[in-house]
């Protein structure tokens, strides 16, 4: 591995006893499609009101339930898709003179009803809520009257004037070609990569139904960028194919044979380490109490967030879940085991628990569980966070700077060692006289660990 290093390096009248507060590791990035928020917007999701006022129903909302009820804290969700919003354009006559669009995409906002009322030289413009039956009333003698008048009293369309005239009266008109973009393209996934990227204190990224190589491809790419980059540690929860059985009432042994080797086969020249595979689906009960079937994905993501960094989620048991789809034969779980793919199993007594937490590693690789690389990218995080005090400042001659840069980087590492996060961590600063003048150090971090009968010795470096 190429030694990287910290540029610029302060090493002059520091204390070395900066307080550093540890940044949080458990933040998800999740992007899909929904029916309510604006697309390409991030909105942070820590409880589930918030979650429905927002996103109304579809995918992504099914997959903030299902990880908030399973423990997850803080969300990064963001809409993507070709959503539409619903438009009605008033005229006067044959000229266009008042559009009125929905304030988000949404195929529930076509609706909206619209009445315009003449009163001499004025107008009364109500709007109609389709959900609630409530109706705002707007009086203006001018179209910039009435467009000030209708973006400031409401909250569910906005106005703009397209011409001075009057709009003629108009009676219940609905606002229409509201969609909600529910069938995701390339381009929407893609989008969605790019735009996580600004969010360095992600941990773990997402893609709703992003299920074929190529996009596999294109996120874990982004990951690694973001590593190498120096810009954020992340990993992603990837999606497997949906089961699809002709009777989910009545599955078929060969039919759960072969969603196995299709799985198998479609990631088979498919390895990295920040990638993480659930496999399977379940029936999950809603906020109304209808079942309806899912992928595991997100309520495992959840579990995953709700536990301590280097947990294993081997035992661990989702909530929610009424019964699994398919359940995984001990044929199905040693060739899932061996292709580093995870899954939900029933076990007597104990009930629906998760089945190790392998990600996808190449032969080889040193990380091979999730825990491993929650607790290595959240050391080297922490680590770099401490030094950013040191940054743009000269290096002294004597060497007392790089002495404090250790010590400010070894308090984080130190209380995380406390808290069972890590085991242990060696920490060496050294500067070349070269190096020096050049105002740069090398910094390496040695991080062990001991969980789940596993050993890590594994060097971060830091730039």
């Amino acid at each position: 591995m190429a030694t990287k290093i910290i540029k610029d390096v302060y090493t002059e009248y520091l204390s070395g006893s900066v307080i550093v507060t540890p940044p949080a590791s458990n933040i998800e990035f999740i992007a899909g499609a929904a029916e309510g928020g604006q697309l390409l917007t991030r909105y942070t999701i820590s409880d589930k009101d918030t979650a429905e006022q927002i996103f109304r129903g579809g995918e992504l909302l099914k997959a903030l339930l299902e990880r908030l009820d399973a423990g997850s804290s803080m969300i990064y969700a963001v809409r993507i898709g070709d959503a539409q919003k619903a438009v009605l354009v008033l005229k006067s006559g044959e000229t266009d003179v008042i559009r009125i669009e929905a304030v988000e995409p949404c195929l529930l906002w076509n609706g909206i009803e619209v009445d315009v009322t003449v009163d001499g030289d004025s107008r009364t413009i109500e709007v109609t809520n389709p959900e609630t039956e409530e109706t705002d009333a707007f009086t203006g003698d001018s179209n910039d009257a009435l467009v000030a008048a209708i973006n400031a009293g409401q909250s569910l369309v906005l106005a703009s004037k397209l011409a001075d005239d009057l709009p003629d009266a108009v009676e219940a008109e609905s606002l229409t070609g509201g969609t909600d973009g529910s069938v995701l393209t390339n381009g929407d996934y893609m989008d969605a990569i790019e735009f996580s990227e600004q969010f360095s204190d992600v941990s773990w990224v997402h893609f709703i139904g992003a299920d074929t190589p190529d996009l596999w491809t294109a996120i874990v790419t982004s990951c690694q960028n973001m590593i190498d980059n120096i810009l954020g540690e992340r990993f992603a929860l990837l999606d497997l194919p949906r089961f699809e059985p002709v009777d989910p009432d009545h599955i078929t042994p060969q039919e759960v044979q072969d969603y196995v080797d299709a799985c198998i086969a479609l990631k088979e020249d498919f390895t990295n380490r920040n990638a993480v595979f659930f496999i399977g689906e379940a029936k999950f009960l809603d906020q109304d109490g209808n079942e309806y079937i899912n992928r595991v994905s997100s309520a495992c993501s959840g579990k995953m967030a709700s536990v301590s960094l280097q947990k294993s989620l081997l035992g661990e048991s989702p909530v929610n879940i009424i019964s699994l789809l398919p359940e995984f034969g001990r044929g199905h779980q040693v060739q899932l085991i061996q292709a580093n793919i995870n899954y939900i199993r029933t076990q007597p007594g104990i009930g629906k628990i998760i089945a190790l937490s392998n990600n996808a590693p190449p032969v080889g690789e040193t990380y091979n569980r999730i825990e491993k690389l929650r607790a290595i990218y959240s050391a080297g995080k922490q680590a770099r966070i401490a030094a950013f005090p040191h940054l743009g400042r000269p290096n002294d001659e004597g060497g007392e700077g790089l002495k404090l840069l250790e010590e400010d980087i070894k308090q984080p590492l130190e209380l995380m060692r406390q808290k069972g996060e890590i085991d242990s961590f060696e920490l060496t600063v050294t500067s070349t006289d070269e190096m020096r003048s050049l105002g740069e150090a090398q910094v390496t971090l040695s991080i062990n660990s001991m969980k789940a009968f596993e050993i890590i010795l594994t060097k971060v470096y830091l730039d």
